[in-house]
């Protein structure tokens, strides 16, 4: 009876032993688990889950090994038992431990198959992984997009802080205002100097635009605007105004050269009219009073009228294949020679000097236009005795132009503006002179719908020449 006893203890004892070594076993693996989970909920937002079924399925076979020993009394086999399952299950976790160590310092691979129960929050990890580095390389994508098309836009745009320091700058902000990439966390105010950037980015008034010389061109005007975003970020946009101020700057002197051009004749006939309504005059008198309305009158229609036709070519496509003609110009410029006879002093000489059968594809009333503008303009500025040579020749497979007086000639700084509207060399002279200064503007817009420009060579005191090609007509 007291072998038996002793037995029984140190059965008691070594079950006692293989259940604490497996509890312990069982307590360090889960330990080692939620850590490692801990590690993945820190990786990724999202986490994957190791069920608890393994430990427990441990716990409940040790257990029901040691009860099955103990009941039939090989408390010893059974121990052994569940000793050698404890320690397979104890070696199993420290492999797999060691293989997730090892994939966790390559985590954008695939989790192999051989971490065991690691395999599902490895998975887990993964797939957030690779999700996480989708969406940073949609946004990363996005952003290099959105860098490229804003370095496209013509106008700067500048984005500041709260504080007014840069924070990101477009490939415009270097050319109109001489800001680099390396300026970013300085402030606007410090790179670009001027009184109307400081009001415009004090809040001290009610300012959002302003316009100021650029930096690094004296010759451009830049509109500078503030957008305000929200209380910390603001966007501050520059465009070059320079053209447009310059077309805001012809509308209105054309504006006014159209009045001054009008009201000079109508101040003309209104004071004759007035003269017929407030005298008895006799007929010889009236119809005296009559014939000089014509002039007045005839240079406002030739006004009207030549501002309707450059208001068309400058509105109208270039002429299709169907609008072009075969236009014999040798025939057209000696019958225009005969209509500005009248134009001419007895004194001008009209030379011309026209190549026959030499033909062009074009819109002929234009040409016309042109031909008749550039004449009448000879005669005009020619003094008495001149001599006008008009040619018509082929040169280098082209039909040349060509139109030569010996008037007063035109300086260098006035030959680039001749072609404006109502630009005049000599403005003190232009009455005597006539005409309504659109003529050489018609001619360029013409010449340009024909694929040509105008060309001038002019010597002070010597006269000038005129001219311009265009393809001939096969």
């Amino acid at each position: 009876m007291g072998t038996q006893r002793l037995c029984r203890r140190a059965y008691r004892r070594c079950a006692c032993l293989a259940f604490a070594q497996c509890t312990q076993a069982i307590r360090s693996t889960q330990f080692d688990y939620n850590s490692t989970r801990c590690g993945l909920q820190n990786g990724s937002r999202q986490h994957g889950h190791v069920s608890p079924s393994a430990p427990i399925a441990l716990t409940v076979v040790v257990v029901g090994l040691l009860a099955v020993g103990w009941f039939f009394g090989v408390i010893l086999w059974t121990t052994g038992a569940a000793l050698v399952i404890v320690f397979l299950a104890y070696a199993q976790g420290i492999r797999d431990r060691a293989e997730f160590a090892r994939w966790a310092k390559r985590p954008l691979k695939s989790p192999p198959d051989s971490l065991g129960r690691f395999y599902e929050d490895s998975k887990s990890l993964h797939d957030a992984l690779n999700l996480e580095r989708s969406r940073n390389r949609r946004w990363l994508g996005l952003a290099r997009r959105f860098r490229d098309t804003s370095d496209l836009i013509p106008d700067a745009w500048i984005v500041l802080d709260q504080r007014m320091m840069i924070e990101a700058v477009n490939r415009a902000a270097t050319t109109l205002l001489g800001l680099e990439q390396t300026d970013v966390g300085r402030p606007i105010s410090a790179l670009v100097r001027h009184p109307e950037i400081i009001r415009l980015l004090s809040d001290e008034e009610d300012l959002n635009i302003v316009e100021i010389t650029s930096p690094t061109d004296d010759q451009k005007k830049l509109e500078l605007r503030l957008i305000r975003i929200g209380e910390d970020q603001n966007i501050l946009m520059a465009r070059d105004v320079t053209e447009l101020n310059r077309l805001l700057s012809m509308r209105q002197d054309f504006i006014a050269n159209v009045s001054h051009e009008l009201r000079s004749p109508l101040t003309v006939l209104i004071g004759y009219i007035e003269s017929i309504y407030g005298e008895d005059l006799d007929p010889d008198t009236t119809k005296q009073i009559i014939h000089r309305l014509d002039a007045p009158a005839q240079r406002m229609k030739s006004l009207v009228d030549d501002l309707l036709t450059l208001t068309r070519l400058e509105a109208s496509p270039e002429p299709e294949l169907d609008d072009l003609a075969r236009i014999d110009c040798a025939t057209l410029i000696h019958a225009i020679s005969q209509e500005a006879s009248s134009l001419k002093n007895e004194n001008h000489s009209i030379s011309l000097d026209l190549e026959r059968n030499l033909s062009v594809m074009g819109v002929g009333d234009e040409l016309h236009s042109v031909f008749m503008n550039l004449l009448t303009n000879a005669i005009r500025y020619s003094p008495d005795g001149g001599q006008i040579t008009v040619r018509w020749y082929q040169l280098e497979g082209n039909a040349r132009f060509e139109i030569s007086d010996e008037g007063l000639g035109i300086a260098p700084e006035h030959i680039t503006r001749i072609t404006e509207r109502f630009y005049r060399v000599d403005p003190s002279s232009f009455r005597a002179k006539g005409g309504t200064g659109l003529g050489l503007a018609i001619v360029k817009h013409v010449l340009r719908r024909h694929q040509s420009s105008l060309q001038v060579k002019s010597k002070q005191s010597e006269g000038s020449t005129f001219y311009f090609d265009l393809p001939r007509a096969e």
